[in-house]
């Protein structure tokens, strides 16, 4: 059932008015069939009691008219005269049609005691000869009929209708009308009311369902694209409604923008005010005498200053002045490695053909030295392999270090968690590598992902769209 259920605003709207046009025109044709049923009824009962009140008035009048011997093809449509009604208790009666056929003799005149009508599949045998309307359409269909440029096919018959009448005297007189059956003008004709409504309804609706969902699919393409201070204001389509979304949106934009400029100038003058005193504090503790403990006071400042920038770098992400450009990643991971390499730290890499890909080289180098570096700082040895699928691009590094324990694996994206809970900086650092790491890639329309590899160590995976 859901594929049959359109996913987008038009193909719904479009559905669901079809099938309540659908299942009104259904009930229209079903209500105009009942119609020409009854109307069948009536026109075939209508003409037995004319034939009843002509027959009844000839016989009133100086030429009679008596039944004549076994019936003959010319005598269809006399009157039967019978001792008994021809009408048995099985056959399906017709009260209405039995009302309307009394109401109809009583005001022409004529007297009786009983009426009865009935409505039958088969003639029965009793009645062969007695039918009004069986020729209808073979005159219909006749030469001189045909020659006049009638196309018309005579309508079959479905039925019978009897009427029966009891006189005062006791004498029963009946006859049988012939009921038209269902012509195919009726089927046509509907066919063809169904689909004009349909064109008629569904055209405009078609297009002001587009006159509606083009501005809606132009705001949903902006909002998935949506870079603060990037994008120009989008202009305004559609009906009231939509326009003020539209509208709406604009100014949502705008007021991003805007906050995110404030807080780049907050997060610069934090930056600024902060690395200033580091510096100072940097050039006087070069004057302790005492060597460990200048070190350990030194290494203090550049930890702080790494914090320091790794904050600013994750609250200014997505904001980067910088501009994707093609770049070959395994050239880019050969940069990077070769800075561990010269600070003593062991990592294999295999650079192989070259694989482009569309990035901000910067935000990705970032990306790569937070992972190696963990890798290098947990483990001793570093293995880095490039992967290929479809359209993405996979960076593993994988080191022989103690790995995570698996429910703990995505807490290590959180900010300022770490898997070595001491503040030394040999094994603890700031908690924002993995962070900064995959914010990154995300950015990119990537990811990071960790995963306990099944020989020891971990590994973990920059993904990278290629575009």
């Amino acid at each position: 059932m859901t594929r049959l259920w359109p996913n987008n605003l038009v193909g719904q709207l479009l559905l669901v008015v079809a099938l309540i046009m659908l299942l009104a025109q259904g009930l229209n044709g079903f209500l105009l069939y009942r119609g020409m049923q009854t109307q069948n009824l009536i026109e075939a009962s209508t003409a037995a009691v004319s034939r009843i009140a002509f027959g009844l008035e000839r016989e009133a009048s100086t030429r009679p008219l008596v039944e004549r011997g076994p019936p003959r093809r010319r005598q269809r449509g006399h009157l039967k005269f019978t001792t008994e009604t021809v009408i048995s208790p099985d056959m399906n009666r017709l009260s209405e049609l039995e009302v309307r056929a009394e109401q109809a003799l009583t005001n022409m005149g004529f007297t009786f005691s009983e009426i009865e009508a009935v409505s039958v599949r088969q003639l029965p045998a009793a009645m062969e000869g007695y039918v009004v309307g069986a020729n209808r359409g073979r005159w219909r269909n006749s030469s001189i009929n045909r020659s006049m440029g009638s196309r018309r096919q005579p309508p079959q018959t479905r039925g019978f209708v009897i009427l029966s009448i009891q006189r005062p005297n006791g004498q029963w007189v009946s006859i049988a009308s012939a009921v038209r059956g269902r012509s195919p003008i009726f089927i046509r004709t509907l066919v063809f009311q169904t689909i004009t409504i349909f064109l008629l309804l569904l055209i405009p609706l078609i297009l002001f369902g587009r006159y509606i969902s083009r501005p809606l699919k132009s705001l949903t393409v902006r909002a998935q694209s949506f870079q603060p201070g990037v994008n120009e204001a989008l202009e305004e389509r559609g009906p009231p409604d939509t326009r003020d979304l539209i509208r709406a949106f604009n100014d949502m934009s705008s007021r991003v923008s805007t906050m995110l400029d404030e807080k780049d100038v907050m997060l610069g003058a934090i930056g600024h005010d902060l690395r200033t005193p580091l510096a100072a504090l940097r050039i006087r503790v070069e004057n302790v005498e005492d060597d460990s403990e200048r070190d350990r006071m030194i290494a203090g400042i550049e930890d702080m200053d790494q914090t320091l920038d790794d904050i600013l770098s994750l609250a200014r992400l997505g904001r980067s002045q910088e501009q994707s450009e093609p770049t070959d990643i395994r050239s880019l991971i050969e940069t990077v490695v070769d800075e561990y390499k010269d600070m003593g730290h062991d990592i294999s890499y295999q650079r192989g053909a070259r694989q482009p890909a569309h990035i901000r080289a910067t935000l990705i180098r970032r990306a790569l030295r937070n992972l190696i570096g963990n890798a290098a700082k947990y483990g001793t040895s570093v293995d880095i392999i490039v992967d290929k699928s479809d359209d993405r691009l996979m960076i593993h590094v994988d080191d022989d270090g103690p790995g995570i324990a698996p429910d703990k694996i995505e807490a290590m994206f959180e900010p300022f968690v770490r898997a070595e809970e001491s503040r030394n900086r040999a094994t603890g650092g700031s908690g924002l590598g993995l962070t900064l790491a995959r914010a990154i890639a995300r950015d990119h329309g990537g990811d990071v992902m960790l995963e306990n590899r099944e020989g020891g160590g971990l590994r973990a995976s920059l993904i990278l769209p290629i575009r």
